[in-house]
């Protein structure tokens, strides 16, 4: 009876829930904390079975856990259970559930903690692991788990799981010129429009930037893959609206389908090479992962590491072409020529390395090597003083900081600023972000010129020439080959010339190979030119630097002040 006394004021007043529980499930006795738990008062809930606020899908654990109690192989247990409170939410509970000693049917106690915060906080953890935080589509590890099991169901699957690799076109200029939020805006749209696209059961994911990837689970052939990414691709490039700009988004895709014994690394692998391709190829298309793409991409990836180590161990050299007065053919300036004496292969022109330098990364401290070089050829031939230019890519412009890099190779040679040029293309002028802008404006109050590479290769327009700083321009050597043509070649030739002397610039026509080009461009203006006329580059020591050079005033006329 005392036990009694304590036990009833021990059982209503506890903070954690408490049934009583009949042998069939029935709740003989519940204090208010469990009332509350499931949102019901203590004396509705005695005519209530345990199972009648219990989630469907754990009745049969909890049972079997209850007659494994009953039969002695548990002495208690605990389980994470469901219950349903009276508004309909599912509330996670931890439920302790043992025997109860005493006379009489066979009773449980059971202890019922509400864990919903808990749980809650589980779920959005594992989420965030599992899941983009902007898209909210499945990040790398829930892709790669997926496409796990959906190879392993192929095994016994007539079809196949096709992965198509996605990179949108020319997402950062969306986000350099209109910002990160409408980039990011234009992401969650992108992704909209994949998901809508395919299947319920399919996958889709963001791997991080502007990447997505999608898994077609149970695909009969390659052209039904090939299929759905036709109406994924057609579904992304519908016009969006950002930010007040229309942007008309399109991707680059590559389709991989899986093969025997192929793990789901490789596999988004494949896709992620035949994207690669997609992009080189022009962008806005598809390419389909073959063999000869793997053997590519081994080759690349053989090329880049050789390439890293070529920068470490100073296999890179530089060699330099002559610029010259067209009419006496002395010169006046040198580019500088990046090459790479490799040790089994010879020595490499640019054209073989650079593209995947570019894609390596590795172009920022090629580049810094070339300057630097540059400068130091020009404190030990003090015998030439005319200039020396320097191809620059749009990599090292603003966020790798040219500026800086320049500064440190002019003090560390002591070299006058003017004795420097650095060639840009078109599209490294336009650079629209602003720190792009201030290395150009910081280069220039160096004392060092820019010169326009490849003019009319581009697609900026001559105001874009104007709103620079731009001491020069040098004429691609496309239109070169076309002189004498009575033609568009003649005619632009002409006016690119005529253009540099109204505006106080140098010119140089590239590519002068003949004679009769020489003659030719003569006529419609060019002072400065170059080319195997006058020779290839060379590296410094087969250069003949004791001829006349010269460095004239750029506001006296259109030469050599930026060759």
């Amino acid at each position: 009876m005392a036990e009694t006394d304590l036990f009833r004021p021990a059982f209503d007043g506890s903070p954690i829930g408490m049934v009583v529980l009949g042998a069939d499930g029935a709740l003989v006795d519940v204090n208010g904390a469990f009332a509350r738990i499931v949102g019901r008062s203590v004396a509705a809930l005695r005519t209530y079975r345990l199972r009648d606020l219990t989630h469907p899908d754990d009745i049969p654990r909890d049972e079997e856990l209850r007659w494994q109690l009953d039969h002695g192989e548990l002495p208690y247990f605990q389980a994470q259970t469901r219950l349903i409170h009276r508004n309909g939410d599912a509330v996670w509970t931890r439920m302790t559930v043992s025997p109860a000693e005493g006379e009489g049917a066979a009773r449980y106690l059971v202890h019922v903690e509400d864990i919903t915060e808990i749980r809650r906080a589980k779920d959005l953890l594992e989420r965030r692991a599992l899941y983009d935080h902007l898209t909210g589509l499945a990040n790398r590890t829930l892709l790669l788990e997926r496409l796990e099991a959906a190879l392993e169901e192929r095994r016994t699957d007539a079809h196949t799981v096709a992965c198509i690799f996605l990179d949108v076109d020319h997402f950062k200029v969306v986000n350099d010129s209109l910002g990160h939020e409408a980039g990011d805006e234009l992401l969650q749209e992108i992704a909209r429009r994949i998901k809508g696209a395919v299947r319920p059961g399919d996958t889709v994911a963001r791997l991080g930037g502007d990447e997505f990837v999608v898994i077609l689970e149970s695909v009969a052939t390659q052209a039904a893959a090939e299929a759905f990414l036709t109406v994924i691709a057609s579904d992304v490039q519908i016009p969006f609206n950002v930010s007040g700009h229309e942007v008309v988004p399109t991707v680059s895709a590559g389709l991989a389908l899986a093969e025997p014994d192929l793990t789901a690394e490789s596999l988004l692998r494949n896709a992620d090479t035949a994207m690669y391709a997609a992009k080189q190829r022009g962008r806005a298309r598809v390419e389909v992962f073959t063999s000869e793409l793997r053997s590519h991409a081994l080759n690349k990836l053989s090329i880049e590491s050789e390439l890293r180590a070529a920068i470490r161990e100073g296999e890179l050299v530089v060699h330099y072409q002559p610029i010259v007065r067209l009419d006496t053919a002395e010169v006046v300036a040198y580019e500088a020529l990046v090459r790479w004496q490799h040790p089994n292969r010879g020595l490499l022109l640019p054209e073989e390395f650079i593209e995947v330098c570019e894609e390596a990364n590795l172009v920022v401290p090629l580049g810094a090597f070339v300057i630097t070089e540059a400068c130091e050829f020009i404190a030990a031939h003090p015998e030439f003083t005319g200039r020396v230019f320097v191809n620059v890519s749009t990599r090292q412009i603003g966020s790798a900081d040219l500026t800086r890099v320049v500064t440190h190779a002019l003090d560390a040679t002591g070299i006058d600023p003017h004795r420097l040029g650095l060639e840009i293309t078109e599209s490294g002028m336009l650079i629209a972000t602003q720190a792009a802008k201030s290395d150009l404006d910081g280069l220039t109050a160096l004392g060092v010129d820019l010169i326009i590479d490849d003019f009319g290769t581009g697609y900026s327009a001559l105001s874009s020439v104007l709103l620079n700083p731009v001491s020069g321009l040098k004429l691609a050597r496309e239109f070169t080959l076309r002189l004498g043509d009575r033609g568009t070649g003649d005619r632009i030739s002409t006016t690119v010339a005529t253009l540099t002397r109204s505006l106080h610039m140098s010119g140089v026509i590239e590519g002068v190979e003949s004679e009769a080009q020489r003659a030719i461009a003569r006529e419609h203006g060019w002072q400065l030119g170059q080319g195997f006329l006058f020779g290839h580059a060379k590296p410094a020591h087969e250069l003949d630097l004791r001829g006349p050079s010269s460095v004239a005033d750029p506001h006296e006329g259109p030469v050599p002040s930026a060759g």
